[in-house]
C-alpha cells in the first residue's frame, strides 16, 4: 500500500505510484465537485417548485431524498482519498474519521434504498387504474415520504458498527489494523461480529439489487407493450410524440440500470482489495471512483430527461 513518505527523497517506483494516487485523487475531487453541484441544483429546483405549487409530487419527494443522499455520499466519500492522495497528513482526527466514514455509509445505503423505491414507484405508476396493484399504487402516492424516512433511520442504525471500526492515523492507541485507508484505518474486529455485519449488509444489498433488476425488467416489458400498441394505433398516421410517462419511465429505468452497473463494478474492486490485508491505495480509490459515479451522473440524467425540472431551471 502507498504510504506518505517522511522525506523528500522518492524512488522512481514510488514517484510513479504517487502520480497515480494523485491522478485518482483529482478524479475523485472532480466527481465530488460536479456531482455535488448537480445534486444541489436538483434540490434547489424542487424547493423552487415547492414554493410555486405549495407541494411536491410523490416522485419529486423521492428524488429530493436521493439528491440529498447522493450529495452526502460524494462529500464524505471524497474527503479521505483526496487528502491521502495529496499527502495532506493528519488532517482528519480520530472523531473526524469515524464521522466521515459513518455518514458516507449511511448516505450510500440510503441512496441504494431510495433508488430502489424510485424504481418501484415508477413501476407502480405506469400500471393502469384497474390493475391488481391499483390499491398499492394509491397508497404509495399518499405515503411515499414514510419509506424514505425509514430508510434513513434504518441505515443510521445498522451502520453504528462503522465508527467503532474506524480510527485516525494519529490516535496513539496500540490496535490491530486490518487496512490502512490513507488518513484513516479500519480496525480488526471479532470474526463472528464481522461475519454478522457482512451478512446484514450483503442481505440488504442483494434484496435491493434483486428488486431493481426485477423492476427494470417490468418497465422494459411495459415499454415494449406500449410501443407495440402505439405502432398498431398509429400505423396509418403520423408517429405520435413520446408521452411524458414514457420519458419518465425510460429515465428512471436508465437511472436504476446505472446504479446496478456501477455497484457491481465497484464491488468487484472492493472484493479484490479485500483479499489483501493492506491493499494498495490506488485500488481502494478506484473503487471509490466507481462508487461515486452514480451519485455524480444521476442528477444530470434526471435534469436532462425531466422537462418539468428543465422548465424550472429557466423560471427560478
Amino acid at each position: 500500500m502507498f504510504h506518505v513518505s517522511e522525506h523528500n527523497h522518492h524512488t522512481p517506483a514510488k514517484e510513479g505510484m504517487i502520480s497515480v494516487d494523485g491522478a485518482i485523487g483529482t478524479v475523485i475531487l472532480a466527481q465530488a465537485g460536479i456531482g455535488t453541484a448537480g445534486n444541489v441544483s436538483l434540490l434547489c429546483h424542487y424547493i423552487c417548485s415547492l414554493f410555486k405549487r405549495h407541494g411536491l409530487r410523490p416522485i419529486e419527494q423521492i428524488i429530493n431524498h436521493l439528491a440529498l443522499a447522493n450529495t452526502l455520499t460524494l462529500i464524505c466519500g471524497a474527503i479521505p482519498p483526496t487528502l491521502a492522495a495529496f499527502e495532506m497528513k493528519y488532517f482528519l482526527s480520530d472523531i473526524g474519521c469515524k464521522l466521515v466514514f459513518y455518514f458516507h455509509r449511511v448516505a450510500w445505503g440510503t441512496s441504494l434504498s431510495v433508488t430502489c423505491l424510485l424504481g418501484g414507484f415508477q413501476a407502480l405508476s405506469i400500471n393502469p387504474p384497474n390493475s391488481k396493484w391499483a390499491e398499492l399504487k394509491f397508497k404509495s402516492q399518499k405515503y411515499i415520504t414514510t419509506p424514505c424516512i425509514l430508510s434513513w433511520m434504518f441505515h443510521l442504525l445498522v451502520n453504528v458498527i462503522v465508527p467503532m471500526r474506524m480510527t485516525g492515523q494519529k490516535n496513539g492507541r496500540n490496535v490491530s489494523v486490518k487496512s490502512n485507508l490513507g488518513h484513516c484505518s479500519c480496525l480488526s474486529i471479532n470474526a463472528i461480529t464481522e461475519s454478522i455485519c457482512s451478512v446484514i449488509f450483503s442481505s440488504v444489498d442483494v434484496v435491493c439489487l434483486g428488486f431493481m433488476i426485477w423492476v427494470s425488467g417490468s418497465m422494459i416489458l411495459f415499454l415494449h407493450r406500449h410501443k407495440q400498441q402505439v405502432q398498431h394505433i398509429h400505423s396509418t398516421r403520423q408517429p405520435s410524440p413520446t408521452s411524458p410517462e414514457t420519458r419518465a419511465t425510460k429515465s428512471i429505468m436508465l437511472l436504476v440500470s446505472a446504479f446496478v452497473i456501477f455497484y457491481f463494478l465497484s464491488s468487484a474492486f472492493e472484493m479484490y482489495a479485500y483479499l489483501f490485508d493492506n491493499p494498495q491505495l490506488w485500488l481502494v480509490n478506484t473503487s471509490v471512483v466507481l462508487a461515486s459515479s452514480f451519485p455524480t451522473l444521476s442528477p444530470f440524467l434526471l435534469l436532462k430527461s425531466n422537462t418539468h425540472v428543465s422548465s424550472l431551471c429557466s423560471s427560478c
